[in-house]
């Protein structure tokens, strides 16, 4: 049996999401619909009944009141696959909406095993939802595992063992091939992340991405300048420029230079949305100068 809620207002919208489904899935007695015509009327409905999926519209009586709930219904239920449908959001939007309830690196914040989507209500439906009805059934016997999965890569991560990260990446892979997140971090690990490479992201529309990829670039680059110099390097970055200080290794205009770049690394992380072109010029520009400056 397959769980569905359909949470918009309008019944002919409703109606035609209930036929797009059973035409992606086959039809027949397996797939179950609940409706909701408000967010209330939604989370009620989760409180009291298992669903394998949901789709959830923005505007209900307010605007923008189906993507503010969103962030509770991540934290509350994560095992939920959810599809965003909605002519009023694209992808990234919607990503920066939720971007606080998420860790301060876009590939550290991988607590969820879900199949999420955006999609507008012209589009056609039929790939995202097999995909979350595939995810959904792969799930109920591999959830639990996968999410202790993405918690060890996070710890890897943070301790700069990437090779090791990219082991469990592949692990999720061979328990929910296709999965997308793990996929994902499993590409921009092989190509190797850079300024270059986030700014693509930026070009493409996907700015909160774009932003946290140039954070942990920035991050990575001045971890590895301070190795280069002390032979070990703090957790925090402040920790690092302190190091440095107390060793004697930064005279004042390397010092202003690595301060620049924490306050740019603090941007992109906690403010994904203000990053602009020029920050990441000038990401480059600085860069370049702390190698260069004695």
């Amino acid at each position: 049996m397959f769980r569905v809620l359909i949470a918009d207002d309008d019944y002919e919208d409703r109606e035609l999401l209930k036929l797009e489904i059973q035409r992606a899935l086959g039809g027949g007695d397996d797939i179950r619909f609940s409706e909701a015509v408000s967010v209330t009327e939604a989370k009620k409905l989760l409180t009291s009944h298992f669903f394998d999926l949901m789709t959830l519209d923005i505007e209900f009586d307010r605007m923008n009141e189906g993507i503010d709930v969103l962030p509770e219904i991540f934290e509350t239920y994560p095992a939920l696959n959810i599809i965003i449908v909605s002519g009023k959001l694209n992808k990234g939007e919607v990503s920066e909406k939720l971007f606080r309830f998420t860790k301060d690196n876009v590939l550290k914040g991988k607590r969820w095993s879900r199949h999420f989507d955006v999609l507008d209500k012209k589009d056609d439906k039929t790939e995202a939802l097999r995909r979350a009805y595939s995810f959904a059934f792969s799930q109920k016997e591999v959830s639990d595992k996968i999410r202790e999965l993405f918690l060890l890569a996070e710890s890897y991560l943070e301790r700069d063992m990437i090779d090791k990260c990219l082991e469990v990446y592949q692990k999720i892979q061979s328990l929910v091939p296709g999965e997308a997140e793990s996929k994902e971090n499993i590409r921009i690990f092989k190509e190797s992340l850079s300024v270059e490479k986030a700014r693509e992201y930026l070009r493409s529309g996907d700015t909160v991405v774009a932003s946290l990829l140039l954070g942990y670039h920035i991050e990575t680059e001045l971890k590895g300048f301070t190795r280069r110099l002390l032979g070990r390097y703090a957790p925090g970055l402040y920790d690092c420029l302190k190091e440095l200080e107390l060793n004697e290794r930064l005279n004042a205009h390397r010092k202003s230079i690595f301060q620049q770049l924490i306050r740019l690394r603090n941007k992109a992380i906690h403010h994904p949305a203000t990053i602009t072109e020029e920050d990441f010029a000038t990401v480059v520009k600085n860069l370049e100068s702390l190698e260069a400056v004695p």
